[in-house]
């Protein structure tokens, strides 16, 4: 009942009592006046002595993660709280489950959890907690916001990638991995039968004389090379929704890339198309972890600025011997001759296409493969990440021929 519906019920109650005489509709007016103070003084009273705290199990999570945040209720009044409603304010994709509530006075505690699942990446901000009560009758509530803010970051999914190899450096020296690759390097690790798209310069003559037919050298892979991730957020090329889009699967495979370069020690940075160009520098460790899961955590697909645009800009920016991955959804052959000119500036490049969700016709399935033609010509190792792949599964094929 609204406090004016109460009043209104008062008055009519007082005038029918003053006009009539009756003295039982008199004492029921002043029966009804004395509740409605006892209500409007508890009411004043009733989120008195309450503080609540939230804890984070933890600050970060990724997609698929369930966070868990504990609150905390504490009553230092002398007296009890009838009914308190409990909620939070948030960001956060789905509304976060309340409470409804009694607690004893006295420093009388009351805790409870709230399992929150990771559905969708990004920085979410939770707070403030909202306390609700009032009086028994609902004729005067009362409401209080605690400001006990938090940040929660939702970084990427990041998968395993058992078949994917460190592109190795092209220069000489630095520290070897004991990985088989066709990079010149400063130490031959073996040779092996010449394959369709094996460089010329990397035969060995005498072996190939010896057995009858062409091998090629093997090098071991330079682990202090750069390691650029190229992630294309071009809106034109982006399919889909949700975990299945080319968005949420290119952000994907960069996470999962980022996660295990680091761990093996690598100099990983970052530039992304779409907009202007974003370029995060190369480091290593934990800090450079968060640094790119951050970014990963909050980027989104806009923007007209090409993959073949962003190469043609910031290749004066990598050094020789570095290494890239391009991720990219688009199947525009024109950037397949700036990422052949990474390799020609003694840059190694490998590339993930990654394939939409949605259905496609024979047109883009023949770009499909005429790019991927492209890039096998210009000695670009790729791979593509078909509609609903595994993406642990990527460049099985490559580490297969390998091996």
């Amino acid at each position: 009942m609204k406090p004016w519906h109460f009043a209104v019920l008062w008055v009519a109650l007082f005038i029918v009592a003053a006009s009539t005489g009756l003295e039982l509709l008199s004492y029921l007016s002043y029966l009804l006046l004395f509740v409605a103070v006892l209500a409007y003084v508890q009411a004043r009273m009733t989120l008195d002595g309450l503080s609540i705290k939230r804890t984070l199990s933890q600050s970060y999570a990724h997609l698929g993660d369930t966070i868990e945040l504990v609150y905390e209720l504490r009553n230092d009044s002398s007296f009890g709280k009838l009914w308190l409603e409990i909620s939070e304010e948030s960001n956060w994709p789905e509304p976060l489950p309340g409470r409804v509530l009694s607690i004893g006075g006295k420093g009388k505690t009351r805790k409870w959890k709230v399992l929150a699942k990771a559905i969708r990446r990004g920085r979410y901000k939770l707070g403030p907690i909202v306390l609700r009560s009032g009086d028994p009758f609902g004729l005067f509530p009362k409401e209080a916001r605690v400001a006990t803010e938090a940040l929660l970051l939702v970084y990427p999914r990041v998968m395993p990638l058992p078949h994917w190899q460190l592109p190795g450096s092209v220069l000489e020296g630095g520290v070897l991995t004991g990985q088989r690759s066709l990079q010149s390097t400063s130490m031959v690790m073996g040779i092996r039968e010449y394959r369709p798209g094996d460089a010329m310069n990397r035969i060995h003559w005498p072996s190939s004389v010896r057995h009858g037919e062409l091998h090629v050298k093997e090098f071991e892979l330079d682990k202090t090379a750069d390691l650029w991730i190229y992630l294309d957020l071009e809106r034109h090329w982006h399919r889909g929704e949700g975990e299945d889009s080319t968005e949420e699967r290119t952000v994907t495979v960069a996470a999962s890339i980022v996660s295990k370069a680091l761990r093996e020690h690598r100099n990983v940075g970052m530039i992304t198309s779409g907009g202007r160009a974003e370029i995060l520098q190369p480091d290593r460790g934990t800090k450079q972890y968060g640094k790119l899961m951050q970014y990963l955590a909050e980027i989104t697909a806009g923007g007209s600025r090409s993959m073949a645009e962003t190469l043609v800009e910031t290749l004066p920016r990598l050094r020789r011997g570095s290494a890239c991955v391009l991720i990219t959804p688009s199947l525009d052959r024109g950037w397949v001759r700036p990422a052949s000119t990474l390799r020609e500036a003694a840059i190694a490049t490998q590339a993930v296409i990654v394939g939409p969700s949605v259905p496609t016709d024979e047109r883009d399935r023949a770009r499909r493969h005429a790019l991927l033609g492209e890039l096998a010509i210009a000695g670009v190792t790729a791979a593509y990440l078909a509609p609903g792949a595994s993406i642990s599964d990527l460049f099985r094929e490559a580490a297969g021929n390998a091996a």
